[in-house]
């Protein structure tokens, strides 16, 4: 196929085919590369046409090749910081992969971010399905090495789970532990905020380029809202530190509307003046039971770390999460 037949054009929500299109090459390409992987959840993906994601512009880029869909490019631009900086994902239908098309969409999505004043370019992929050649060609490199751990529900412990509990609780006299769910609980709404803003000072970062996003009480309550929107369920658990009322540690995980047999481990976060206490392990260990309780069909959970995050992956590995594979966070400047 000669790459001057290709043609990318950006997917409006007001085109059912082209974003019928753009669900469809993704989820094959996570098919064909990551079979044990979730499909993408189809009412989230609807949805988020209607309510995009709160902290970025999300624009999507579809190649055809004569009347048929081959590959897509999705865009997203920061909205509140990190401002010189953009995330492109590429997937290209693996029918026709090896023909310069994710290449082609790469410099298009770069071309819109540069016009759009950013300056750099990131984006997220397994190493083994991150060729070098594709890599070098778009001018980054692995700047961040994560790691994905599966939980496998039937495998789990549950002596282990409790002992660990046990001890946890043990060692977080002080403390008391609170779940919710879909809605914010606005008693612990600022401590969360913080919390959420000290994300990516807390977590390894290797030598990302990636400024901490400051996140307010406001832009929490927007994005919960965008969560429930968009159909997610969410199981949320914190520690709230007995003598100042404040919440100190927080946990989530996350089950999308239509893939009801699988679960994301999110964020676990600790303040740095309460550790040492279990907080963590007690937060997973609890919101892990509470959500089984309500979810039964889940038997799946995938989490990300980074691969040098020895504190957090001890604590997975002993709720029983293994080794999955490794995932390259990718950087780099966009050419002028």
């Amino acid at each position: 196929m000669a790459q001057s037949t290709l043609e990318i054009d950006e997917v409006r929500a007001d085109d059912p085919a082209a974003v019928d299109a753009v669900f469809e090459i993704v989820n094959e390409s996570v098919r064909a590369d990551l079979p044990d992987l979730p499909p993408n959840c189809r009412y989230q993906y609807d949805m988020q046409w209607l309510i995009p994601p709160p902290r970025a512009v999300r624009r999507r880029f579809l190649a055809r090749h004569g009347d048929e869909p081959v590959g897509v490019a999705e865009l997203d631009l920061p909205r509140h910081d990190n401002l010189d900086k953009a995330h492109v994902d590429v997937r290209v239908h693996p029918a026709h992969r090896r023909r310069g098309i994710g290449r082609a969409l790469f410099a298009h999505a770069t071309a819109a971010a540069r016009a759009d004043g950013r300056t750099g370019v990131l984006g997220f992929s397994p190493v083994a399905a991150g060729p070098s050649g594709f890599a070098e060609a778009a001018g980054v490199t692995n700047r961040l090495l994560d790691a994905r751990r599966r939980l496998l529900l039937a495998d789990v412990d549950e002596g282990t789970l409790d002992r660990l509990y046990a001890e946890g609780v043990a060692k977080s006299a002080g403390y008391a532990l609170v779940h919710w769910g879909a809605t914010l609980p606005e008693e612990y709404v600022e401590d969360l905020a913080a919390l959420d803003s000290s994300f990516l000072e807390e977590t390894p970062m290797g030598e990302l380029d990636y400024q901490p996003e400051r996140v307010d009480a406001e832009r929490l309550r927007t994005q919960q809202a965008a969560f429930v929107a968009w159909g997610a369920r969410r199981y949320e658990a914190g520690l709230v530190h007995e003598a100042t009322g404040r919440l100190v540690a927080w946990t989530a995980i996350r089950v999308t509307r239509t893939v009801g047999w699988h679960a994301w481990q999110l964020i676990t976060l600790v303040h740095p003046a309460h550790r040492g206490h279990r907080l963590g392990l007690v937060a997973k260990v609890a919101n892990l039971r509470a959500m089984r309780a309500a979810e039964p069909a889940v038997t799946t959970i995938d989490t990300f770390n980074a691969a040098d995050n020895s504190y957090m992956i001890a604590i997975n590995e002993a709720m029983g999460f293994r080794f999955a594979d490794h995932w390259a966070n990718w950087q780099g400047a966009i050419a002028p």
